[in-house]
């Protein structure tokens, strides 16, 4: 016996014969969550998987533009990258030792070195955001800052990794590696500790705080976006967050 389909199913499959061949995979995967017998839970799902991808895009699009300008990590208390570890801690004692300039120095050298690697994250997390899976979204959504959290958790260590040759060259052309060996130098032995930082790892940890404010304004600008979807974000974050 003919079975005759209802009559929404039977326009949708012939709107799917007045598209582009290449569009039609994308029709099929939409039909099989409307037709009778398919699990019509599976739309939503992705329309929500779709709206924390461009959540994530916009966010990231725009920690990467402020982080990436003149002064975006020196000039924001927020994300700026303070000086490594004993050097922090002995700073007091190192500017009574006519090494004020030198710590100032160094310090800014370490966050021009961050701006000037910030602009090559921008296709390094789209690529992350792209393969991000959400096995469940309703924490994600939940949190002011989930959708950002769970791509560092996720994608997080993949970012740094993939970052770190170009914070490696930043630091070289900032002139920041030169600093601390100049700096280390100048101090010798008169501060006890300050040897260990001959092996310490600068790339390394300008690489690690790079990564971290990037995605700290990413979850500093997924709050704003969640709180005015539509002035921040557009049409599909408006529908994801129910505004």
């Amino acid at each position: 016996m003919l079975k005759i389909q209802p009559p929404g199913v039977i326009v949708a499959l012939l709107l799917s014969l007045c598209v582009p061949i290449h569009a039609q995979a994308d029709w099929g995967e939409r039909l099989r969550g409307a037709l009778p017998g398919n699990n019509g839970a599976q739309a939503p799902a992705s329309g929500q998987e779709a709206g924390l991808r461009d959540l994530l895009g916009t966010s990231s699009d725009h920690a990467v533009s402020m982080a990436g300008q003149q002064g975006g990590f020196l000039d924001n208390p927020g994300i700026r990258i303070p000086l490594p570890g004993i050097l922090k801690d002995a700073q007091g004692l190192l500017s009574r030792l006519g090494l004020s300039q030198q710590l100032d120095d160094l310090e800014t050298a370490i966050n021009a070195a961050a701006e000037r690697a910030a602009p090559a994250a921008r296709p390094i997390l789209a690529e992350a955001v792209r393969d991000l899976r959400f096995e469940d979204v309703q924490p994600i959504l939940g949190a002011a800052d989930g959708a950002t959290r769970h791509l560092q958790d996720r994608q997080g260590e993949r970012v740094t990794q993939a970052l770190l040759p170009e914070t490696r060259h930043a630091l070289q052309e900032t002139g920041a590696t030169q600093a601390l060996s100049s700096l280390i130098d100048r101090i010798g032995t008169r501060l006890p500790g300050i040897s260990a930082l001959q092996d310490f790892d600068l790339d390394t940890y300008v690489n690690d705080q790079t990564v971290a404010g990037l995605f700290d304004l990413m979850a500093e600008r997924e709050g704003m976006i969640r709180e005015d979807p539509m002035g921040q974000g557009g049409q599909m974050l408006r529908g994801l967050f129910g505004r």
